[in-house]
């Protein structure tokens, strides 16, 4: 089955994104209600996901204090102060190392890979 992600405000100080995605969802809503045919085919043919807020601290942070007074990285962490653009899991290595030891796909399926403890 097909699937595609669409995430958007990693850093809340980048709204676009954010507004974009909440009126997609909107379309795609409306549309399918319609009885669009293109709509109807994509939303009941493919698995979507959408974020449209993936860091919703910022965004209420950068939005209190606006954005000529906040600068340019006022938004961009979590209240905890994680930059989520640069907190990623690294499975590419995981998945790698499996692969040179060919362990993929049979012990080691590249379709799941588990988030490491480290």
């Amino acid at each position: 089955e097909p699937e595609f992600r669409y995430v958007a405000g990693m850093h809340g100080n980048e709204v676009l994104g954010r507004e974009l995605l909440l009126n997609l969802m909107e379309f795609l809503c409306r549309e399918f209600r319609r009885g669009n045919p293109r709509v109807v085919q994509l939303v009941t043919d493919t698995r979507i996901h959408l974020l449209p807020s993936m860091n919703p601290d910022g965004y209420e942070t950068a939005y209190k204090l606006g954005s000529e007074l906040a600068g340019w990285a006022m938004g961009r962490w979590t209240y905890e102060g994680i930059d989520l653009n640069h907190n990623f899991a690294d499975l590419n290595t995981a998945l790698w190392d499996a692969e040179d030891n060919d362990l993929v796909p049979h012990q080691f399926p590249n379709h799941y890979i588990p988030i490491p403890e480290y």
